[in-house]
């Protein structure tokens, strides 16, 4: 053990040296000798003054450095912004006006706001984590309503009402996007009516607007201004001043050698949501990051740290300005970053040329020091290319090229053959110039499709067209689907996971779309109108000719408002808004039957929201929303093959249907738009579905089929195509029974929903098991019937009511029985319940707000302040979902091991993310004819993050463990009896229900245990050598007990970490029921880290330190502390050691050497070494050995994802190979 300490003083001194920062300028090689005069050439046209975290302005030193930024600000012109990065208040934000705090507050924000006394350019505040601290939203909303009327302007703090995101057009260049960054990483359920005033109503929704914005700015210099830094090497960053290291703590008393272990701690632990180690943290930046990566107009301006810094990782561009009033160390890491520990602030100077240039100044009582200045974005000069002007009228191309498509026979059984002979198929046709299509076009912005690669342009009268190509993105797939928290774009080009998705695109046909508008048109149902060319690389697309040209494209209408339909044209997300905000807003929800109905006749399954427009029409003082059908790439889908068969079977897949005369299953392939039925045909019933039906099977004839086939090219024009016309015919002539079909699943659970405007639900419990549900609009005139719909009890299990926002009322009446639940669901606002038939009827509402309940009976009442609970969301509802599988082991003992199993996932209101899940196991052992059954169900129907669980297990004699005797210096007897000689068998019962709790990064659980444990008494084993084990042992044993445990386990990374933390601990409490004497109670607990210990983050330290301690005598061998096996002493076989009490301590140092791209999957790769150290401690037994193991290996790691490792550890007893998979403990 003493040999192990230089060691571990080595590591620690090494982790304090990677993570040390400094109060002083601190320059990356590169950044050291920075040039001091702007080399900007072209003029500004807007300067950003970045302020952070000066919310101790009060204080006489800061508030006189600040005054030198004063008198800067007097000297700027108009277009400039000063902008407070948050923080503005501390410690907690703007108190009420009667709280005694308030006039030091208002001190602190009037001192902020004085520095712009003389300033001619805008002013803007946005909000930092402790602008949150006093009453949430509503004390964010004081601090608003008090610099709105400071600076008399409404958009002087943003964003507004407590949003997250906000944008605002400097420019025709340059665009600011403002987030509140504390809105993604605070507890909504403790701030009761958020996002009430917003459209956002989600954390995924706020990502999507931040996607769209960074789309739609593609081609300006765009400034994201956040609170939080998406990387920083501050405090909260994980870097610690050496003066912090003595001084961890706030109150400032000495801590040597224990402030490393605390900041240690905070490094790793990620236990405050305001350090980039926590889990919420670092997945908000990994996101942002993720969305900014590949982009190269983009900087990020942040206070939180109490310093300045700038640094370069990628494509992402940090500036770390939040030195305003408070000031901490920090440290440059990469070879172009920059820090200053002390006070100071940043100018961003934006050129007319789109070029950016950050300049770091330093406060003092005197003056103002230039620290730092840095190009940050600089445009690139294109080399100008001459490209062909004058091109032929026709071009022989496809899609593909033949090498693309060359599959042998046993792939295409495998995978199927599905449409790919089409995808490099030479067609003839036409060729497209952009300079005179449509007396010419200028190219706008590239779309941010997650799949196709579009361009969108725009004519000189304003209408507005797109190009899409035939051939698809393999890695933007991957990158939008797969991996969100990680830009993989670059690793991903070229692999064999990009060159399998090009290829499982032939799934869907490509022309399919030219074949599909001649049929709306047949039926009266909007689309696009996509025509087909070949567009070469051509002067009118200019930059773009970098991603596109040279390949086949459909070019169609964008559906938008113009001369000719002056309607507006909206996406889902907007009609969904406005149907809740008014009752003027209304579905034409007959036209959204009919699309359905079209969508199932020709097999086209991938109908999600974004795959919509809708038209806004106004008739008689109402706003009415007709469909418009986008992107119909999936009709006619073909999954052939034996593999690509299997993967359809899997839930996520399973609504992937191959297009055929039948559809498999109505309810599986209606899976992405069910959420969206459920809002846009609530009120319709079964006769309106099989009209509609009945309307397509008579206005869609046999000829109006064929005759949209031909507009397929002529080289496609084949038995394949006869082949669906076939299939099309014979769907069509079965719509009516599938519409009948789906609208029975629609009715199963009913979603109704109100306004944000006062209503009145009346539920109506009639005869025959049936449910009346009338929702009136209330106003000052009176009621107002909205809807009205019986339902019978044999078709609908559940009835959703939300009353939104405003003050709604709910009656309950009738005194018949039903089989129908209804859950009725207030919303915010003073909402009256008067529930006069209570049966099967829940109540949801707010525990902090005011509602009254005349008379609620038997209802069941659940009061909470849970967002996810009171908070409407269309996209919720989702199936419930039953799978099965096969699985194979196989041990020595058992020999192979067939088994099945099954899982039954159950989607209710309550979901977290589901509501029960129940997994069914059952082997069957070939070697001993042996058995086991388990069964698992949890079931997290209960709020904050609290869950059920119960488990269950039976098996007949199997193996479970090693025995080698009890104590320290057990001898092992493979060289003699060989490795099966230890092997121990018993039979087992287990039965365990618990309470349990997760979030983020901990987990705690409560459990009751029942177990009978029979050991086999196995001939020529060594546990049936006459005196090994008490011979009580073999009889059969029934116990029960307690089972409390907790684990805080926290990784940057769990398939790679470079920093983590793990600690547990666990107490059991056992007792023998057939001798209630025989009991005792076990603890155990563990600590480790993980910290990379090179400024690149290749080389990787990690340790873990575990105890266990039984208390009292009364316990069986196997019931015993052991050591030996994957996790502890790695070069001694499972159990080697057995002991009263036990310690190890295992520590690895991993090192990774490189890449390799051109694989399965991008692969980064290494090796490891470790070592560890252990030992049991037995009553009566005198031992001083530590029995050791150490060895090393090599691991694998893809794209941050998934890990396995390969090693040889050795140790007294030999060596011996461990495989594992994770990269944590």
């Amino acid at each position: 053990m003493k040999k192990k300490y230089p060691l571990f003083l080595l590591i620690i001194l090494s982790f304090t040296a990677i993570s040390c920062a400094v109060q002083n300028a601190d320059y990356g090689n590169n950044a050291k000798n920075f040039e001091r005069n702007s080399p900007i050439q072209d003029s500004i046209v807007h300067t950003f003054y970045l302020v952070g975290d000066a919310g101790n302005l009060d204080q006489d030193e800061s508030f006189h450095n600040m005054n030198i930024l004063k008198d800067s600000l007097s000297k700027a012109s108009a277009n400039s912004t000063l902008l407070f990065l948050g923080d503005n208040i501390y410690p907690v934000g703007m108190p009420k006006k009667d709280d005694e705090n308030r006039p030091l507050a208002e001190k602190k924000m009037d001192n902020q706001i004085s520095l712009a006394t003389n300033f001619a350019g805008k002013t803007i505040f946005i909000p930092g984590n402790h602008d949150w601290y006093n009453n949430g939203i509503k004390g964010l909303k004081r601090e608003e309503d008090y610099v709105i009327e400071k600076l008399n302007d409404k958009s002087a703090f943003s964003p507004r009402n407590g949003c997250p995101i906000e944008t605002r057009k400097i420019n025709k260049k340059l665009t600011l996007i403002l987030i509140d960054t504390e809105w993604v990483l605070a507890d909504w359920s403790k701030n009761p009516g958020i996002n009430e005033k917003c459209d956002l109503k989600t954390r995924e929704d706020f990502y999507t607007e931040f996607e769209d914005q960074l789309n739609k700015n593609q081609n300006k210099t765009v400034v994201v201004a956040t609170h939080h830094p998406l990387i920083t090497h501050g405090s909260h960053g994980g870097f610690y001043s050496w003066e912090k290291q003595l001084f961890p703590l706030e109150n400032k008393i000495p801590l040597p050698i224990l402030g490393t272990g605390i900041n240690l701690i905070r490094a790793t632990g990620g236990i405050t949501h305001q350090d980039i180690s926590n889990q919420n943290y670092k997945k908000l930046a990994d996101r942002l990051k993720t969305l900014i990566g590949g982009r190269k107009n983009v900087v990020v301006v942040s206070g939180h740290d109490h310093n300045l810094q700038y640094i370069e990782q990628g494509d992402i561009r940090q500036i770390v300005s939040g030195a305003g009033s408070k000031t901490e160390s920090a440290k440059a890491v990469g070879s172009n970053d920059f820090s200053y520990g002390k006070n100071g602030y940043a100018e961003l100077k934006i050129s007319k040329s789109g070029n950016a240039e950050v300049s770091f100044f330093s406060l003092n009582q005197e003056k103002s020091d230039l620290l730092f200045r840095k190009t940050v974005l600089g445009k690139e000069e294109k080399i100008a290319k001459d490209y062909q002007k004058n091109f032929p009228q026709y071009s022989q191309a496809s899609i593909y090229d033949s090498a693309m498509t060359k599959k042998n026979k046993f792939y295409e059984f495998l995978w199927g053959k599905h449409y790919r002979e089409y995808y490099s198929k030479k067609i003839n046709v036409e060729n497209l110039a952009l300079d005179t299509l449509f007396g010419g076009v200028k190219t706008d912005r590239a779309g941010g499709g997650h799949q196709t690669k579009s361009l969108r342009l725009e004519t000189k009268n304003g209408n507005e067209y797109v190009i899409r190509a035939l051939k698809k993105s393999g890695v933007r797939f991957l990158q939008s689907v797969a991996f969100k928290n990680q830009y993989v774009i670059d690793e991903f080009t070229g692999s064999y996971a990009d060159k399998f998705l090009l290829d499982f695109y032939t799934t869907s046909h490509p022309y399919t779309p030219l074949v599909i508008g001649e049929m709306s048109d047949k039926l009266g149902i909007r689309h696009t109108t996509p025509q087909l060319f070949y567009i070469p690389k051509q002067k009118t697309l200019k930059n773009f000719n970098e991603n596109f040209g040279d390949e086949l494209y459909y070019l169609e209408d964008r559906p938008m408002e113009t001369e000719e339909n002056p309607n507006k044209v909206v996406g889902t997300d907007e009609v969904i808004l406005n149907l809740a905000k008014d009752k003027k807003y209304k579905i034409d929800e007959k036209a959204w039957i009919k699309a359905r109905l079209f969508d199932m006749l020709i097999g086209d399954w991938d109908r999600h929201h974004d795959q919509w427009k809708f038209e806004a029409r106004k008739e008689n003082g109402n706003v009415i929303y007709s469909p418009i059908p986008k992107d119909r790439d999936q009709a006619f889908a073909k999954y052939d093959g034996f593999i690509t068969g299997i993967l359809m079977e899997f839930p996520e897949l399973k609504h992937m249907q191959t297009f055929d005369s039948e559809i498999e299953s109505v309810k599986w392939f209606n899976r992405e738009p069910y959420p969206l039925d459920l809002v846009f045909a609530k009120n319709s019933v079964q006769k309106d579905w099989l009209k509609e039906a009945e309307f397509i099977q008579k206005n869609l004839t046999e000829n109006d089929i064929r005759t949209a086939f031909k507009n397929l090219p002529r080289e496609i024009q084949d038995k394949v195509s006869e082949d669906l016309i076939q299939k099309l015919i014979t769907r069509k002539s079965d719509l009516q029974k599938y519409a009948s079909q789906y609208y029975k699943i629609l009715q199963e659970k009913v979603i109704l929903t109100g306004t944000d405007k006062k209503d009145k639900f009346v539920v109506v419990r009639l005869p025959i098991n049936e449910t009346q549900v009338n929702i009136y609009r209330v106003k000052k005139s009176g009621e107002e019937l909205a809807s009205s719909k019986i339902y019978p009890g044999e078709v609908t299990k559940e009835i959703l009511l939300y009353g939104l926002d405003d003050d709604d009322e709910f009656v309950v009446q009738g005194n018949n029985k039903t089989s129908i639940r209804i859950e009725l669901l207030g919303g915010l606002g003073n909402d009256r319940y008067s529930v006069l038939n209570s049966k099967k009827v829940k109540i949801y509402d707010y525990k902090s707000k005011k509602n009254d309940f005349e008379n609620k009976g038997n209802a069941r009442l659940k009061l909470t302040d849970d967002y996810d609970i009171n908070q409407y969301n269309y996209r919720n509802p989702k199936y419930n979902v039953f799978t099965t599988y096969m699985n194979f082991n196989f041990n020595p003992d058992d020999a192979l091991a067939i088994g099945f199993n099954a899982d039954y996932t159950v989607n209710d209101f309550i979901k977290n993310p589901y509501s029960q899940k129940h997994h069914f196991l059952a082997n069957y052992f070939t070697g001993t004819e042996g058995y086991e059954f388990a069964y698992q169900g949890l079931f997290p129907t209960l709020t904050g993050g609290w869950f059920y669980g119960l488990d269950t297990r039976v098996t007949s004699s199997h193996y479970i463990r090693n025995f080698y005797g009890i104590g320290n210096e057990t001898i092992n007897p493979k060289n003699e009896f060989g490795t099966r000689f230890n092997n121990v068998r018993a039979r087992e019962f287990a039965l365990s229900p618990s309470i349990n709790w997760n979030k983020n990064a901990a987990t705690f659980s409560a459990k009751l245990k029942y177990e009978i444990l029979e050991i086999a008494k196995t001939a020529d084993r060594y546990i049936s050598l006459p005196g090994v084990v008490n011979e009580d042992v073999f009889n059969s044993k029934q116990f029960g007990g307690a089972d409390v445990s907790f684990v805080y386990e926290n990784y940057d990374n769990k398939a790679n970490p470079k920093l983590g933390m793990k600690f547990d601990i666990r107490a059991v409490y056992n007792i023998n029921l057939q001798n209630t004497d025989r009991q005792f109670t076990s603890v155990e607990t563990g600590l480790g880290f993980l910290h990379y210990l090179t400024q690149n983050q290749k080389l990787v330290w990690s340790s873990y330190a575990k105890a266990k301690w039984l208390l009292g005598n009364d316990y069986e061998f196997y019931q015993m502390s052991t050591l030996g096996g994957n996790t502890d002493l790695r070069g001694f076989r499972f159990n080697r050691f057995y002991g009263k009490n036990s310690f190890y301590q295992s520590s690895d140092l991993r090192y990774e050497v490189g890449k390799i791209k051109n694989s399965i999957l991008p692969l980064t790769y290494g090796f490891f070494g470790g070592f560890d150290v252990g030992r049991v401690w037995v009553p009566n037994e005198y031992s001083k050995k530590w029995h050791n193991s150490y060895g090393g290996g090599l691991w694998l790691n893809a794209v941050d994802a998934i890990s396995a490792n390969v090693s040889y550890f050795t140790s007294s007893d030999g060596g011996r190979l461990v495989v594992g998979i994770g990269g944590t403990f």
